[in-house]
């Protein structure tokens, strides 16, 4: 019985000639495409987490609205807020403060998880930015118009319009865990005056700079 031998397809004659060119391993040489689309997939999504992550425990920007913080912050103003340290404020700080928390309906089966609601913003969640003005066991009062604090009358070169006491009945101490807040512009701010004293839980950060608009970037303090 006499074999002949099968005519060489087209396909092999070309990977013959790249054999030659290449040597016996050029498939090595062949783009790996699926796998470079992986890399950038996975690049991308630890791109993505990264950033939710910053933006959940480190810092953020958020836009003034409103006239409470007038004459040091203004409407639409933009800031960069640090969320470092937000358990030890001090007095002075400006800080944005959680008055409703919000709901994550939209993300019903992750909401009681403390992780992803970090991450992820809720919805029609409000805050206010407001200065820290008093800390634990400090005695807030004011009269005829002017803050004090432990009895003495203060100075706040920063602050518009007089400051009055409102629906908040005062002297009072500040508990523990708590500040007592308000903003710049006295005669128009919804503050610890209507809210009563503010838990350290509920503070999400103290601004730092102000980003926009760039005339004015720069520090706020």
């Amino acid at each position: 019985m006499v074999y002949r031998k099968k005519p060489a397809s087209a396909d092999q004659n070309h990977d013959d000639e790249l054999k030659e060119k290449f040597g016996t391993n050029f498939q090595a040489e062949k783009p790996k495409y699926f796998k470079e689309i992986v890399k950038w997939i996975c690049l991308i999504i630890v791109a993505l987490l990264t950033a939710l992550l910053l933006r959940a425990y480190v810092f953020e920007w958020v836009v003034v609205q409103g006239q409470s913080m007038e004459d040091t912050l203004y409407n639409n103003q933009v800031l960069f807020v640090s969320k470092l340290n937000c358990d030890t404020p001090k007095r002075g700080d400006i800080v944005i403060i959680q008055i409703y928390e919000g709901n994550w309906d939209y993300l019903s089966f992750f909401k009681d998880v403390p992780l992803f609601r970090a991450l992820f913003p809720c919805q029609d969640e409000v805050n206010y930015i407001k200065r820290v003005i008093g800390l634990p066991g400090d005695e807030i009062d004011i009269r005829d118009g002017y803050l004090y604090i432990n009895g003495e009358k203060q100075e706040e070169p920063y602050t518009k319009g007089l400051t009055y006491e409102q629906s908040f009945e005062l002297p009072r101490i500040v508990p523990e865990n708590k500040v007592f807040v308000m903003g710049d512009n006295r005669e128009y701010s919804k503050d610890s005056r209507q809210l009563g004293f503010i838990d350290f839980e509920r503070i999400k950060g103290k601004a730092v700079f102000r980003i926009k608009p760039l005339k004015d970037f720069g520090n706020i303090y």
